[in-house]
């Protein structure tokens, strides 16, 4: 069943449909939440928030993006906890980080130095853009979002989402060798496992 089918039968009261979105989207929350805080509790507990809230609250309404309802109400619940614990004040401050353990690159490139060497380059140039910029591609590319669930999570329009993205991969372009560029691709593959 769909996410938008499962959704408005959580609005007439199916606590089931519920349980399916969570158990649907409690991976991609997780990884997610854990882009902007690194303490892995706090982001169950956020979760757990999340879906208690939608249990409980009578103000919902339909939405088309299930999955970008999900993802900034999670970062909105961490914003909460995180300012509430004075970590930070502002929803700016919140920053989302992509790392990957260079032992995990390492192992994943053993037998090709070359590769691992441009996959280090790679994420040194990921680094570089802006939050807006790396989320964006995150959610893009890696977790395969389309531009509109991007927009909804940025607070942004659909074509803004675009440009961001645009911009992004001609940034990472320019800091990789155009020849390198297909290979970022390959890169996209081993972080969607991540």
């Amino acid at each position: 069943m769909e996410d938008i089918a499962l959704w408005n039968l959580m609005l007439k009261g199916d606590m089931m449909s519920l349980e399916v979105l969570y158990r649907r989207h409690y991976e991609l929350l997780l990884n997610y939440g854990l882009k902007y805080c690194t303490d892995e509790e706090m982001v169950k507990d956020a979760i757990q928030d999340l879906f208690v809230k939608l249990c409980n609250s009578s103000r919902l309404s339909s939405t088309d993006y299930v999955r970008s309802y999900l993802l900034k109400s999670l970062r909105n619940i961490l914003f909460d906890k995180l300012s509430s614990l004075k970590v930070v004040e502002d929803l700016n401050e919140l920053s989302f980080e992509l790392t990957v353990d260079d032992t995990y690159l390492a192992a994943l490139f053993k037998d090709n130095d070359e590769e691992l060497l441009l996959s280090k380059k790679i994420m040194e140039a990921y680094k570089s853009l802006s939050d807006n910029q790396r989320e964006a591609i995150y959610l893009r590319y890696i977790k395969g979002l389309s531009y509109k669930e991007v927009a909804v999570i940025l607070d942004i329009s659909p074509q803004s989402s675009m440009n961001l993205v645009s911009r992004a991969l001609t940034k990472l372009r320019m800091k990789i060798a155009d020849d390198n560029y297909l290979f970022i691709f390959s890169l996209i593959f081993f972080l969607k496992s991540e």
